[in-house]
């Protein structure tokens, strides 16, 4: 073999050796995948002025409770009142008699009221027997009062208490219940009026238990 047929041969030896390569870089760049790389930023939504608000949670009603009580003239008994105030403005009173002490309790008298009217013990709530009790229930106009047995019993059979008020109303005495003050005696409390033309009436006495009405010759 000459010296030029040995250069030719070496040149198509490098020339194939080329093209090989070449075609394996190309398959490769072809079919490598394309990799992306995309970044998103959060997106801020404008406020739609349409969408109602949130309401918040309305407060949680704490009723306001408040007590009163009374102690019998002998310092053995007490009745005690509490007042507890509903979501409505108005009030349960729950009365409860016991001992000095707040032993043996007994639950005699509850009521629910409106707004515009009370109740409460009176001073001189005790009979001196310390067998009866009378509270004393008002309106926005006018004054009452409501009688009963200390140990939650019925004060006369079918009745757990008496209306002063409503029993001197049903005499027809011609004068109008004004108060009731107190105790004459163990059975008898004093009744206040005014006469038809506002001025000062009679006293009276509620007997208990017979409802009897004996008007008083002294005002009280």
């Amino acid at each position: 073999m000459t010296i030029r047929h040995a250069i030719e041969l070496d040149t198509l030896t490098l020339l194939a050796i080329s093209a090989v390569v070449g075609i394996v870089f190309a398959a490769y760049f072809n079919h490598k995948p394309n990799t992306r790389y995309s970044f998103s930023l959060p997106v801020m939504q404008a406020q739609d002025s349409t969408l109602s608000p949130v309401p918040s949670e309305a407060p949680v009603f704490a009723p306001e409770v408040q007590t009163f009580s009374q102690v019998s003239p002998d310092g053995t008994k007490k009745l005690t009142m509490t007042a507890t105030t509903n979501k409505d403005a108005g009030k349960t009173y729950a009365f409860i008699t016991s001992d000095a002490a707040n032993a043996n309790q007994q639950s005699i008298y509850e009521a629910t009221l409106p707004n515009m009217e009370n109740m409460s013990i009176p001073f001189n709530t005790w009979s001196p027997d310390n067998a009866y009790v009378f509270l004393g229930q008002n309106t926005a106009s006018s004054s009452g009062a409501i009688v009963m047995k200390a140990n939650g019993e019925p004060i006369v059979e079918g009745q757990r208490y008496f209306d002063v008020a409503a029993l001197f109303k049903a005499q027809n005495t011609g004068n109008t219940y004004q108060e009731t003050t107190g105790w004459a005696s163990e059975t008898l409390l004093i009744i206040n009026t005014m006469q038809p033309d506002g001025t000062k009436g009679s006293s009276y006495w509620l007997e208990i238990p017979s409802k009897a009405i004996i008007q008083l010759s002294t005002q009280f």
